[in-house]
């Protein structure tokens, strides 16, 4: 590994600094001077790793409980020419092990092989007000965690997608940017997941609620999405592998819910997509059947006071035989309902809300 190209304590391996949390537990602060890794491996449960400005070119694996990673403004992680694939790995030493609370701030990390940060496996979690650019396939990467907090970030330049949590449950993402990718947000086979406040412009698609076969969560449900800015989704969608799902999806859409059930969609302003604003639809028979655990179909979602204009006006192909509309529904499922919304264009007639 590269050391960074400035330190602001050059001449240490690390800097503790005591702590006393309110149990009287003592814990430190860990300044990186060489490397992230090395830092991560100093610290224990409870500790902050404080990175100061400089550029790293590390891949760091967190297998403890309890840790704090704090960049200050200028911290750069680069994963330029480095042979692993993400940043930050968050998973237990042991496969079936579970990482009981983390913690990230501040960072930039970029450009590398597939994404930012991945977390596998992590109860209480927070990752907020990085920025996360040019990682070729996730940002923000949660699987199968829960009790978590996506805030303030910024991520853009991912092929896949920006801001990803899947096979997970009680998650906030909120206060987010997401640009420049393929999905900027994704819900993914997870529940109790809020997504609030976030901007998503520029992508193919600015929100992706979905369930997707051959995963051991089989469902996505009670899914909120609101006061968020979905416009100007109108970058294609650069997937051509026809092995890959993601290849399959149009590109110029706000907000896709693609067989989730409970989801409600509400106070969201979705302009100037050029397929669609919002549809909600069933997965495609072809997929649904390579796995039957799953519920394909999308069931009692609301569809409330969202401003949904100027959309359509460009639509990709691969949306036929439904035409480009503001909202758009395939007719499948049971309770879905809209009401309150501001739109010109609708397919089909759609169902009211009964309160």
């Amino acid at each position: 590994m590269k050391q960074p190209t400035r330190f602001i304590l050059s001449a240490l391996i690390s800097v503790s600094v005591p702590l006393v949390f309110a149990g009287g537990a003592a814990a430190k602060v860990v300044v990186v001077s060489t490397t992230i890794q090395a830092a991560v491996d100093l610290a224990v449960t409870g500790d902050t790793v404080r990175v100061p400005p400089g550029i790293y070119h590390e891949n760091v694996r967190v297998t403890k409980n309890g840790l704090t990673i704090d960049g200050a403004g200028g911290a750069v992680m680069d994963g330029s020419g480095l042979a692993g694939e993400t940043g930050i790995l968050v998973a237990a030493a042991l496969p079936a092990g579970k990482i009981e609370g983390f913690h990230l701030t501040g960072l930039s990390i970029r450009n590398y092989k597939e994404n930012g940060v991945l977390l596998d496996g992590v109860n209480h979690f927070s990752i907020s007000h990085g920025k996360y650019t040019n990682n070729h396939e996730y940002g923000i990467f949660p699987v199968h965690s829960s009790n978590g907090q996506i805030e303030f970030n910024e991520v853009s330049g991912s092929n896949d997608t920006g801001i990803y949590i899947g096979q997970s449950s009680d998650v906030v993402i909120e206060h987010n940017q997401a640009s420049d990718c393929t999905v900027g947000i994704e819900v993914e086979n997870s529940s109790r997941v809020n997504v609030r406040g976030n901007t998503a412009v520029l992508n193919s698609t600015g929100i992706l609620v979905d369930v997707l076969p051959g995963l051991d969560v089989t469902a996505t449900a009670d899914v909120t999405v609101t006061d968020n800015v979905l416009s100007g989704n109108n970058r294609p969608n650069p997937i051509a592998d026809p092995t890959d799902l993601l290849a399959q999806l149009p590109s110029g859409i706000g907000l896709l819910n693609l067989g989730g059930d409970q989801v409600l969609v509400r106070n969201n302003v979705v302009m100037q997509n050029n397929t669609a604003g919002i549809i909600v639809i069933q997965l495609p028979p072809p997929v649904a059947s390579l796995d039957g655990r799953i519920d394909p179909i999308p069931d009692y979602n609301q569809i409330r006071n969202n401003v949904v204009l100027q959309n359509g006006g460009k639509p990709d192909p691969k949306l036929a035989p439904l035409p480009a509309s503001d909202l758009i529904w395939d007719g499948s499922g049971t309770q879905n309902c809209w009401a309150g919304n501001i739109f010109k264009t609708a397919f089909p007639a759609l169902p009211g809300c009964l309160n």
